[in-house]
């Protein structure tokens, strides 16, 4: 299952396995990262007791280098990413609009009236508030995590054109086809013209709407004017005969007004005349006292019998003259409040008169007011209706958008100018014991400066190692180890995968366990494993050479 496909290009890219930080001087080379994989390998093998290699439970198979194909897809200014293996896929969700031909059909064939075209928004207030269900489009071997798409951005950067033929390499097999990769894309060009070409016609609809509703307003705003100068020229034909006839009143009541005032005023005038006799009256009988009661007193006067006889007959008529004096005015003031009441209640009668004959202005402007009222009420519905849909579209539209940009976030930027296929390396390790077996995949990592290490003098063995080689990407961990899903419920798969890894282990292979050695001995002068375990795998080396010479293992 690791050898080349036919349908594969020849060339590709590759990743690198291993990467250096910036502050790593000294190369970790090819030969260092398969004797670190293999001391990884070994510290993950579970063991017994032993005096020397300590027993082993489990069997290390094989461990090998593998190339997992991506496909590098040129899309509308950028890239996409699909899974040669085929085991990955990208659901994609479109929601479905309402039908906006038959909401724009509507809309045309009710606007001849104002009526009809309220009842028609009335109608759809909720046309738009919920799509009319949702359709799912699976697009096979795309590459759409997040995580992923941006761990690759900066991981695509390392790749090299590949040297030798592709045939020559371990590589998983691309598994799919043209036709899916097309189709695919297809897919996701079609969902993506469906969903700008439903943004289109919203937006579409939307204008539409405005400019209907817009027209209609205009409409209703026209008749208003009308109404104002059909009632205007109506108050004006008859404004001159109200005035007339409201002249006339005016002066009936003015006239009448003016005899009533006359006839009381003249009674006023006679009272008055009559205070003020009464009033001169009353001055000389007090001056007429005042000498009567200083002749008594004279002592020269013979004649204060007369005098104070006079005196008492003067001091009878006082009282009767004030009282009189008192009636008069009380009369008097009575006809100046008739008199009042008498003009108040003329000026009444005139304004019920006037306000009878100004009735018919009253009942115009009334009737002119209400039409009018009503014509602002059929302005501030259709506003209403009007602003409802178009904020439900507006939301439908919002969604929309956001679906639109979700495209852009399942592709690299740059557009390539042809697909391009890339190995993405890991080592795949297979351990068994009895009848159980386990699979283990090594990801790519980055090489930590020495920095780190020397601040972990605790640390040894395989913690010690681990802590200088760092997972590259949690993201593409994860993508790699779906493999052994797949390995796992494939028994064939998992057979062809097997009998592929011990023919290209790094173990069997005389070239690569040499390589080993050498890399195991670079590791101990960088202090990255003691001098013993040096001689632990040297001896574990020896073990699997004699196993390379012996007859190829069986399934």
């Amino acid at each position: 299952m690791l050898a080349h496909s036919k349908k594969e290009p020849k060339k590709g890219f590759i990743l690198p396995f291993t990467t250096s930080t910036a502050k790593r001087l000294k190369d970790f080379t090819k030969n260092m990262e398969m004797a670190a994989i293999l001391y990884l390998a070994e510290s993950e093998r579970k063991k017994g007791e032993s005096r020397v290699l300590r027993k082993k439970d489990e069997k290390l198979v094989f461990i090998t280098k593998a190339f997992y194909p991506i496909w590098l897809i040129p899309y509308r200014g950028a890239t996409l990413i699909f899974d040669g293996r085929n085991y990955t896929s990208h659901t994609l969700f479109y929601d479905v609009v309402p039908d906006i031909e038959t909401f724009n059909k509507n809309l045309r064939e009710n606007r001849k009236t104002t009526e009809s075209y309220t009842a028609t928004l009335y109608r759809n207030k909720d046309y738009f508030k919920n799509f009319n269900g949702k359709e799912e489009i699976r697009i096979e071997g795309l590459i759409a995590n997040s995580d992923l798409i941006d761990d690759f951005k900066v991981y695509l950067h390392k790749m090299k054109k590949a040297k030798r033929h592709l045939k020559n390499k371990a590589i998983l097999p691309n598994t799919i086809e043209d036709i899916e990769i097309r189709e695919g894309i297809g897919q996701l060009l079609n969902l993506r013209k469906r969903t700008a070409n439903d943004i289109q016609t919203i937006e579409n609809s939307m204008q539409l709407l405005s400019t209907i509703t817009v027209k209609e307003i205009k409409t209703i705003r026209a008749e208003i004017r009308k109404t104002r100068n059909n009632y205007r020229k109506q108050i004006e034909k008859i404004k001159p005969k109200v005035k007339k006839k409201i002249w006339r009143i005016q002066n009936k009541y003015n006239q009448k007004i003016a005899r009533k005032s006359k006839k009381f005023k003249k009674e006023i005038k006679r009272l008055h005349e009559n205070q003020i006799e009464l009033q001169k009256t009353l001055r000389y009988l007090k001056t007429e006292a005042k000498r009567c009661k200083i002749k008594m007193n004279s002592k020269k006067s013979d004649k204060k019998i007369q005098w104070n006889l006079k005196l008492k007959r003067i001091e009878k008529k006082l009282p009767a003259i004030n009282n009189r004096i008192e009636a008069n005015a009380k009369k008097s003031r009575k006809v100046e409040s008739a008199l009042k009441l008498e003009i108040s209640k003329q000026k009444m009668e005139c304004d019920e008169h006037i306000e009878a004959a100004n009735k018919i202005f009253l009942d115009l402007q009334a009737s002119r007011d209400a039409e009018i009222t009503v014509k602002r009420r059929e302005i501030v519905t259709l506003e209403n209706l009007t602003r409802d849909v178009t904020n439900s579209m507006r939301e439908i539209v919002h969604t929309k958008r956001v679906s639109l940009r979700e495209f852009d976030t399942i592709t690299l930027a740059g557009k390539k100018r042809s697909r391009e296929l890339v190995c993405l390396p890991f080592y795949l390790a297979r351990f068994e014991k009895g009848d159980k077996k386990r699979f283990v995949v090594y990801p790519p990592f980055v090489v930590e400066d020495m920095g780190i290490l020397t601040k972990m003098k605790g640390a040894l063995g395989a913690a010690k190692l681990k802590s200088q080689l760092q997972c590259r990407s949690r993201a593409i961990t994860t993508f790699l180890n779906q493999l052994i899903t797949f390995i796992e419920k494939n028994p064939v798969l998992e057979k062809n995968i097997t009998e592929a890894g011990i023919q290209a282990s790094i173990l069997l292979r005389k070239r690569l366990r040499v390589g080993i050695k050498k890399g195991l001995t670079e590791l101990e002068k960088q202090n990255w494993v003691s001098k013993s375990e040096l001689q632990v795998f040297s001896e574990i080396l020896y073990i699997y050479t004699n196993a390379a010479s012996k007859s190829s293992y069986k399934i």
